[in-house]
């Protein structure tokens, strides 16, 4: 049932949270301890804290596995709350599926309390368990990873096993096992697969069975994300490179991994550093702004780290951009903006809500804006984003279009969704792929290019040639006349999720739904600038420009020959400058005696001016020689 306010027990809850100043956080009053405590087959974090978390390399760097985790989203997935309002919003529109829903959702965000009940013979295991279970709000912790056996490499959507014999699994070969088998009970366990992709792909492919309205099935599955198949199908997994090698980045200075017993002292190298960096910068900040309200334990140093981790990724390993002028006329400066993809799967990746988009503007040295596309409102929205879904383009020559990278959910009617349970199909997906991505490879069903990006020649090809992980959005920017020069900047910006997604959920109305929205509104939603580039495009040497009917030059780019088609007068003078206006001693051949003259390219790469003058007009028109 829809409620347009917050209900009193909801308001009731934060009123609590402000008479106690937990919106203002206080770690000399909070308990930053890490739980304690075993189910039947798992030990939550704070078992694994008196041997692993106060290392350090030999260097004197610290090393310590519970503080790098703590504050990841790994460790606090039971407590995101967008992922409660999620699941609240999935039962609310589906309740009767409810059981279904809370046991499939926590199968992988609170993964060792859902495993032990099934292993103890329940069917289900729910939400209201999930808030009374320690072990369930300790999240995904090292006990649920490290008791994956390799037998279960390749499953998927949570469906992985657990070894019951309580063995530890890790990467070094002979290790010392009293200690552990002393403290804790278990024996750790030498396996190299413990380093191997398909283990994340227990969580990180998921696929779902779509249902209709009333909640009966369609019979078709969705993707609802595909982390691993996108990187069997990329260059990441052709040359080596792991999951594990990103999210999980190797010391390679020697460590003593546990700091008991005292004595211990056998260096292991290289050392995995439990940091698990992703790129959701939005959701880690609420995290550590809420830490009370949500009961998490890290501190806000941890929090620090973790963000400043995410965020060096986001800026340094996950996208290139360069930005290029084409050419300028007197009524169209045209602009080239290209977004390669570095990281070994599509980016942005995982979760529905998340999205890139590209904000270009001009503007004039006194800062007069003539374009701009990608415009967002005081609240983060994009001001002229369609309210059905933005579609993909290769071209953008007007400020309303914008290019967003997003995967757009449809229902079994094909209408757009943010429902997840009624996702049957994807009705856009042009998310960055990586570099290697083929239309041939066996994995193409699961992580469909869909949409305008499917037959656009620049996504995914250079040259004509598959594979380049890479997108080139061309921007025909009207000039109107004007004779300036323009400062031309382009952002990519990531977004964790958006107001428009949030709006079908926030339409709803429980404790879940109302807290989220209540965080949401107080906190940072900014969007990360992941990327940024300006150039300066110089009105040097068109001031004169005749109009554009006189002559046509072509093609444009040109890599061998540049044709120039007069259409009044006979070409009386041809003359090239460099992009900054100054003359080239360049000569140039050509026949005035033909309506069309061809002129043979010998100069090297880049961007020129070229004049072209009749008897009664000069025409001047920029050219990007390849």
């Amino acid at each position: 049932m829809k409620n347009r306010s917050l209900p009193l027990a909801t308001l009731f809850i934060l009123g609590l949270f402000l008479i106690y100043g937990f919106v203002k956080n206080n770690e000399s009053t909070r308990n930053t301890d890490l739980p304690y405590g075993y189910n039947t087959l798992f030990a939550t974090s704070g078992e694994c804290l008196m041997c692993h978390n106060a290392i350090e390399d030999n260097l004197g760097e610290p090393m310590g596995i519970l503080d790098d985790w703590r504050s990841t989203m790994m460790a606090n997935a039971a407590k995101d709350p967008l992922w409660r309002a999620k699941v609240s919003h999935e039962v609310i529109v589906n309740p009767g599926l409810q059981q279904a829903i809370e046991d499939k959702c926590t199968r992988c965000h609170a993964p060792a309390a859902n495993w032990d009940a099934h292993h103890n013979g329940q069917s289900t295991y729910s939400i209201a368990e999930l808030e009374l279970d320690t072990m369930a709000r300790d999240g995904v912790n090292c006990t649920v990873c490290h008791q994956i056996p390799s037998s279960s490499l390749g499953n998927i959507s949570g469906n992985f096993d657990i070894n019951d014999q309580a063995e530890v699994y890790g990467p070094y070969e002979a290790p010392f096992t009293n200690p552990m088998f002393n403290h804790t009970g278990y024996t750790a366990t030498h396996a190299p697969h413990i380093n191997d992709s398909k283990l994340c792909a227990s969580c990180h492919t998921l696929i779902t069975h779509s249902v209709d309205y009333n909640g009966t099935l369609t019979g078709n599955d969705f993707v609802e994300q595909a982390i691993y198949h996108e990187w069997l199908n990329s260059d990441f997994s052709q040359n080596g490179t792991s999951c594990q090698d990103c999210h999980i980045p190797q010391n390679e200075t020697p460590v003593v991994i546990s700091s008991n017993p005292p004595w211990f002292d056998d260096e292991r190298t290289p050392f995995g550093k439990h940091v698990l960096a992703g790129g959701n910068v939005f959701m880690l900040k609420l995290l550590k702004q809420f830490t009370n309200e949500l009961g998490i334990t890290a501190t806000s140093a941890n929090f620090d780290t973790t963000i400043a981790r995410t965020e060096e990724m986001l800026y340094e390993r996950t996208l290139e951009l360069e930005i290029t002028e084409q050419s300028r006329t007197i009524d169209t400066l045209f602009i080239n903006v290209e977004l390669s993809n570095m990281t070994g799967h599509k980016f942005p990746g995982g979760f529905p809500s998340r999205r890139v988009f590209v904000e270009l503007i001009a503007e004039t040295a006194t800062n007069d804006t003539i374009f701009h596309s990608g415009k967002l409102n005081s609240n983060y929205d994009l001001i002229n984003e369609v309210s059905g879904i933005e579609p993909h383009y290769n071209t953008i020559n007007n400020p309303q279009q914008v290019q967003i990278y997003e995967m757009v959910m449809g229902d079994y009617q094909g209408i757009p969704t943010t429902v997840l349970m009624y996702a049957d199909h994807q009705l856009k997906d042009n998310r960055l792929v990586p570099s290697g991505f083929s239309n041939g490879h066996n994995s193409y069903d699961t992580v469909k290019i869909v949409g305008n990006a499917s037959t656009d020649p620049d996504f995914n090809h250079s040259n004509g040639i598959e594979g380049s992980g890479n997108d080139i959005i061309h921007y025909n920017i009207p000039l109107n006349n004007l004779q300036e020069d323009l400062n031309i900047t382009a952002k990519v910006h990531y977004q964790t999720s958006s107001g428009k997604w949030l709006a079908e959920m926030f339409s709803h109305s429980s404790t879940e739904i109302d807290t989220f929205k209540y965080f949401y509104k107080n906190a940072d939603i900014t969007p990360i600038i992941v990327a940024s580039k300006s150039l300066l495009s110089s009105a040097i040497g068109i001031e004169n420009a005749a109009p554009m009917e006189q002559f046509i030059i072509y093609p444009n780019p040109v890599k061998h020959t540049l044709y120039i088609k007069h259409l009044k007068n006979n070409i009386e003078a041809v003359r090239w400058f460099n992009n900054s206006g100054a003359p080239m001693q360049h000569e140039v051949s050509y026949d005035n005696n033909v309506a069309t003259s061809r002129i043979a390219m010998n100069t090297p790469k880049g961007v020129y001016i070229i004049e072209v003058s009749s008897a009664s007009e000069t025409y001047r028109s920029r050219i990007l020689v390849l």
